[in-house]
């Protein structure tokens, strides 16, 4: 999947997980702070992105992963493996 894809991919998927945000307030450069998510939240969306994108979120970098760009970045680093 091409890397606009994938952003616009990742984009539209968070903005249908977060509550009381209006969904073309997100971007790239959103931090998971300014749209209201907790740490709590966030871990709940990643678990959730690993389900929707295929991937898994390695827990020494989970910490770094402060932006939707980060998550989008983190995704294009770490294709899903192929299924075998």
């Amino acid at each position: 999947m091409a890397t606009a894809d994938i952003e616009a991919k990742v984009i539209q998927f968070i903005a249908s997980k977060v509550e009381n945000v209006d969904a073309s307030a997100v971007t790239a450069a959103s931090q998971f702070k300014d749209l209201g998510l907790d740490s709590m939240d966030t871990v709940q969306l990643l678990f959730d992105a690993e389900e929707e994108f295929g991937v898994t979120f390695d827990g020494d970098e989970v910490k770094n992963l402060r932006t939707v760009g980060d998550i989008i970045d983190y995704i294009n680093s770490h294709p899903p493996a192929a299924p075998q």
